[in-house]
């Protein structure tokens, strides 16, 4: 198993829209699509700062997940959708992280 930190930083007023769309859209997809949220955040005093932790079996399998997803015309009309005045999103950061052998249950 490893874990996927996603760090989105949206662009400068924007930040509410950015979590309207996870809220209101992006989340339900992400579970029709096996995507396995474990945790899910906004740094605290900064909203533009979001972050979300994702469980995959394997690199390959996170790197499959993805492409269906970013292919999928649900999730392209909802992109253009949500930034038909413009992108929301400045940064994107994916860290794939996994879990060393002295600290395992």
């Amino acid at each position: 198993m490893i874990h996927e930190l996603r760090e989105y930083i949206a662009l400068p007023g924007r930040a509410e829209d950015l979590h309207r769309r996870f809220a209101d859209d992006t989340l339900a997809l992400f579970a029709e699509f096996g995507l396995q949220v474990e945790g899910f955040w906004h740094e605290a005093g900064n909203r533009a700062r979001i972050v979300y932790l994702l469980a995959f079996p394997d690199p390959e399998a996170a790197d499959a997940h993805w492409a269906r997803f970013q292919a999928d015309p649900r999730w392209r009309a909802l992109k253009a959708r949500t930034e038909s005045d413009g992108p929301l999103i400045s940064e994107i950061r994916s860290t794939f992280l996994v879990t060393p052998a002295y600290a395992r249950a």
